[in-house]
């Protein structure tokens, strides 16, 4: 059941709805600029009485306007996410004062753009103080703790006293359908909704893993409730949409590569096991495999993970290590005997290969499991398809396919890997093609059910004067005619987006 959120509980999801999107997204973005006008009508909301509004990150927690940010639930992940955030870049507070709603929309994009880019500097607080009074942000300041005086100390106003949220509207990313047809502009911001919610369950995987990486590399105590929760979430949004997780599965980060790799075979870990009618407790587990399928990598060196080039045999030796290692992190986690003895095999499996060729080397002849090897196409396929220090030339999606399909039988299940083709396309989301008329754009979707034939939707790409790609039209390319192996709109080749440095989810999402 949707839970009803405070207005404090929803002025920290926007505001975390607008970071996360403006982290991936061009100004043009209709995701970017609806999470930006739902901030800006927050604020207005909150500013009816006042001039300004006052976030505060103290002690672990929120306040907002002196009331402190209670949360449980669905909203325990964007809070928990946030902050991470504020934590990570050791910022105490920011004001917003109402004379933001004059400001051009871009301004408030740019400045969540700084939010983020904060985190790379020595001096995060310093350096967006600066940015602020570079770029004349006169409707946003930041507060140092200095300048926040609690109660109990003899100076502040604000009570610090948890209460319980009071009763809230119902936020706009209800699930709950209604039978009559939607207008263009419902229908438009029920995909917005959509967008939002899959963006911040994978801001919010990212940060999890981070945070699960960073506290085993310490030797600090670890659960798995965080990552439980956002397994529950793609398996949600699987269930209700799932183009929409196949979109966020093209990110690549390159700084962040082991954790959006582990997210991404994750992801497509569970769309695979959606296709074949794997049930949600089941899929619970595979999420949670895949997604500590490479947690040994901790211990890989950091010379190992990024040499680029090709890796020397004793290097190598130490890289298929990976396998094992992950399982003896697993068995560290916190949680009970059954659950890490449920998730700890097909991490292991995953290099196994079908035929059992692969690493590490084991004295068994008993089968790959299930999830071993689903976890395995997911991840070759993410791997492979990955723009890599050590790869000279990116593979595309569909090239990758062909690849994974000629190794059908003795690397990977060749009826899961048949399904999985079914399930992305032969073209996948986020592979960049050339049409005949030398224009270029990004697959966008398929639509039509699985069992019918699939209709082609293509994302166009504009060049720039700065060199960069603006958002053309969204046209379909028909559906495959098996006569000719052709679309209604001939495809001349198809491209790696890093090739031209492009994002797929900054187009597609």
């Amino acid at each position: 059941m949707k839970e009803n959120l405070s207005i404090e509980q929803r002025f920290l999801q926007v505001f975390h709805l607008l970071i996360s999107s403006a982290r991936i997204h061009q100004d043009n973005n209709k995701v970017l600029t609806f999470s930006t006008k739902q901030f800006l009508n927050i604020i207005k909301d909150l500013t009816s009485d006042s001039n300004e509004v006052l976030l505060i990150f103290t002690g672990g927690g929120f306040y907002l306007q002196e009331e402190k940010i209670v949360f449980s639930g669905h909203s325990a992940i964007f809070v928990d996410s946030m902050l991470q955030f504020f934590e990570k870049r050791n910022l105490s507070a920011l004001k917003f004062y109402n004379t933001i709603q004059q400001v051009p929309v871009t301004h408030v994009t740019s400045f969540a753009r700084i939010l983020n880019q904060a985190a790379k500097h020595k001096d995060p607080p310093a350096w967006l103080e600066k940015q602020i009074e570079k770029n004349e942000f006169t409707w946003v300041e930041h507060l140092q703790v200095t300048q926040i005086s609690l109660k109990g100390e003899g100076k502040s106003e604000i009570n610090f006293e948890e209460d319980t949220p009071p009763d809230a509207e119902e936020t706009a990313g209800d699930k709950k359908s209604t039978k009559r047809e939607k207008s263009p502009g419902e229908a438009d911001n029920l995909e917005n909704s959509k967008m939002h919610n899959a963006l911040q369950t994978y801001g919010y995987a990212v940060l999890s893993l981070q945070e699960v990486s960073s506290k085993i590399s310490s030797n600090k105590r670890v659960g798995i409730k965080k990552p439980m929760r956002l397994v529950q979430n793609i398996i949600d949004m699987v269930m209700d949409d799932s183009h929409m997780l196949k979109g966020l599965s093209t990110i690549r980060d390159y700084d962040d590569y082991t954790y959006t790799h582990s997210i991404n075979v994750a992801i497509l870990s569970i769309c695979l096991g959606h296709a074949i009618s794997l049930s949600k407790s089941s899929l619970e587990t595979l999420g949670l495999c895949a997604l500590f399928h490479d947690l040994g990598k901790i211990d890989v060196p950091i010379e190992v993970l990024n040499k680029p080039g090709k890796l020397s045999d004793i290097e190598f030796q130490v890289m298929k290590k990976h396998s094992i290692d992950s399982v003896r992190r697993i068995i560290k986690l916190q949680t009970s005997r059954a659950k890490k003895g449920s998730i700890m095999l097909p991490p292991f499996e995953h290099h196994l290969k079908l035929d059992l060729s692969g690493y590490p080397k084991t004295p068994r002849n008993k089968s790959v499991s299930l999830y071993g090897r689903i976890i395995a196409i997911a991840d070759v396929f993410d791997a492979i398809t990955a723009h890599r220090v050590y790869r000279k030339e990116p593979i595309s999606p569909d090239r990758a396919l062909g690849f994974m399909l000629e190794l059908s039988g003795k690397d990977f299940d060749p009826i899961l890997l048949k399904v999985f083709i079914n399930m992305i396309g032969v073209y996948p989301v986020g592979t960049l093609l050339q049409l005949d008329n030398d224009e270029i754009g990004l697959v966008a979707k398929y639509t039509g059910e699985p069992e019918d034939d699939k209709e082609l939707w293509v994302q166009m790409l504009k060049p720039m004067s700065d060199g960069d790609f603006g958002k053309g039209e969204l046209i379909s390319l028909g559906v495959l005619d098996p006569k000719s192996g052709t679309y209604n709109h001939p495809i001349v080749k198809s491209l790696h987006p890093a090739t031209y440095g492009i994002q797929p989810a900054k187009f597609i999402m």
